[in-house]
């Protein structure tokens, strides 16, 4: 009977440590994204407090500028969800407590932060200042870099400097030399830097530094040949790595991995098996977004690993998913009714003005600037405006950027570079203004910037003039563009355009849909020098090489920096010519015209 008692009461005295959980300590705690091992971009500070014997939370500090306000904070037991609003839209931490900290407060909480359709690492840090620390008390507060990791980025920023320092000059022959370097240090890179990130995974797979060196080893893996045992490898590590960060930034890790991977020849059961891991838990009341990337990255990976079945009918449900979030875009995007242009108010104004936007659809500031461009083709006809929308590589791939839009992109780069210093960037007839962007709720913003401007430039008159027409028969285009101008000169120059005029492309940043889409610049980006006063030109397009074309490079450029979304939509089946005369001396658009390419 003592026995009995006595074990009974050990029992009793153990059974409060052993329910204890941890509990989020009162304190500054610094909330954070990690995009990606390493970085750290700070989202706030809070304070949280016991109230009421519960906790709660606000803003104590945040970064310069920011827009970021706290929307809602809750903990349950080991876990804690605080919610970020970023304008119109809401971006999630869920993070656990580290078990590491059992039966202790925690002095880091890892998890995922993000919106529905992806996210990143996210940590809250417990710290004593009531202050933000400086970014570069940040950085000094990371793990030192690995002397391979140093090598490694020193050889990846050389070409891109390079780049930029040639964009930035205006002597030719400098430009030259500096392009001339970029390409040396590029191939120097690809050459030796693969070679760096397998020491840094090999011989440091401790540090967090080779979570980021596997990343990029497996965006390049193809191109550097490796097996698919080490494919195998590198996945393993970053999968286990973000398994630390929890359930949702396990799944959201293996699709990511899946994404990079699905374009990539020979890692096709790697591809499956992490899109399988990060299709786990999708069920039809997901949210439409989730699904739909989860489903497009799942249909890849069958496909590429012989499952033509299983792709058919992740595609059946995929349709399905499309059309819905297709009928919940165009109900909802513009988010405002644009006021049509009530006309001219001097009579003999003639000049049509040009909008030129640069953007990416991986770009989330990009958002407002697109949606209030789409905004602008209901407002006005394009007599009075000719829209154009070049797509780049910012931040991310974009499939619907090509060559001709990025010799753009360096054209006016070169002419002002500190105006266009990224996207979106925004031009009206050749000169930038209104720059920069944000999310959809500042859309109706942009377009008010962008109409103000607008109707300012249509109170002009022009002695440009513009004939011309375009037909299609089959994949073949016939343009004709005939152009006056009142003195001819050897800086201006005549410009022509191939467009589309809506591509559905759902790029990482939500726009579904895109419009006025350049697609290639018959003639060459230089154009045609305009040394009479009357000059007609014909354009013979055909529409197979220009798919062709498009498709080499973007299968090269996704060598060495995989899509995120697979698409590559080339349907042209909405295409329109458009003409410009630009003074290249000064970059001013004198006067535009569109014309539809008629025809099936």
């Amino acid at each position: 009977m003592t026995r009995f008692i006595t074990g009974l009461l050990a029992l009793i005295l153990a059974a409060p440590a052993m329910a204890a959980e941890v509990g989020l300590s009162e304190g500054h705690w610094r909330l954070a994204q990690k995009p990606s091992a390493t970085a750290e971009f700070v989202v706030f500070l809070l304070k949280v407090e016991k109230k009421d014997d519960k906790l709660t939370a606000e803003v104590a500090d945040a970064p310069n500028k920011s827009i970021a306000k706290l929307d809602s904070f809750k903990t349950e037991g080991n876990k804690v969800v605080v919610v970020v609003a970023m304008g119109t839209n809401k971006l999630t931490f869920e993070g656990t407590f580290d078990p590491k900290d059992a039966n202790k407060d925690a002095k880091v909480v890892r998890g995922s932060y993000g919106d529905d359709k992806r996210a990143v690492r996210g940590v809250l840090i417990l710290q004593d200042k009531e202050k933000l620390p400086t970014a570069v008390e940040i950085t000094q507060a990371q793990p030192k870099a690995p002397e391979p990791m140093l090598a490694a980025q020193k050889l990846s920023n050389a070409p891109f400097t390079l780049q930029f320092q040639a964009q930035r000059t205006n002597d030719a022959n400098e430009k030259a030399e500096l392009l001339a370097k970029a390409k040396e240090a590029r191939k120097e890179a690809d050459e030796k830097v693969p070679g760096l990130y397998r020491q840094v995974v090999d011989k440091h797979a401790d540090s967090p530094y080779a979570i980021d060196a596997a990343t990029q080893l497996l965006r390049g893996a193809a191109k550097a040949k490796a097996s698919a045992e080490d494919v195998a490898k590198w996945v393993k590590l970053i999968d286990k790595d973000a398994a630390t960060y929890g359930d949702r930034m396990a799944r959201d890790t293996a699709l990511t991995n899946a994404e990079i991977l699905v374009g990539q020849k020979g890692y096709e059961s790697i591809a499956l098996a992490e899109a399988t891991t990060g299709s786990d838990g999708m069920t039809e009341k997901s949210p439409l977004a989730v699904q739909s990337r989860i489903l497009k990255t799942l249909k890849a990976a069958q496909a590429g690993a012989g499952k033509d079945q299983d792709a058919r009918a992740t595609d059946t449900r995929l349709v399905k998913v499309e059309a819905a979030l297709d009928a919940e875009y165009v109900k909802t995007v513009p988010p405002f009714k644009p006021e049509k242009f009530a006309g001219r108010k001097d009579k003999e104004a003639n000049r049509v003005a040009v909008m030129e936007l640069f953007t990416g659809a991986t770009c989330p500031p990009c958002v407002a600037a697109d949606a209030a461009f789409d905004a602008l083709m209901m407002a006005y006809q394009p007599k009075e405006l000719v829209l154009i929308q070049y797509h780049m590589h910012i931040p991310g791939p974009d499939t619907l950027t090509n060559p001709d839009t990025i010799a753009r992109w360096d054209y006016y780069r070169g002419k002002f570079p500190e105006e266009m210093r990224g996207v979106p960037s925004s031009l009206f007839n050749g000169k930038p203004k209104h720059g920069g962007g944000g999310g959809m709720g500042n859309s109706e913003m942009k377009f008010k910037q962008y109409t103000e401007t607008i109707n300012e430039l249509l109170e002009n008159k022009s002695d440009v003039t513009f004939t011309g027409a375009a037909k299609r028969t089959g994949d073949k285009i016939r343009a004709d563009v005939g152009v006056e101008v009142k003195e001819p000169a050897e800086n201006l120059k005549l410009r022509v355009l191939l467009v589309e005029e809506k591509v559905k492309y759902a790029g990482s940043n939500g726009m579904r849909f895109h419009h006025q889409v350049v697609r290639a610049l018959p003639g060459g980006t230089t154009g045609t020098t305009l040394t009479e006063k009357n000059v007609n030109k014909s354009f013979e397009l055909d529409l197979v090489t220009i798919r062709k074309d498009l498709t080499k490079y973007l299968e090269d450029f996704a060598a060495d920096r995989p899509f995120p979304n697979p698409d590559r939509p080339m349907e042209f089946s909405h295409l329109k010519i458009i003409a410009l005369v630009q003074n290249d001396t000064t970059a001013e658009v004198l006067n535009a015209a569109e014309f539809p390419v008629e025809g099936k």
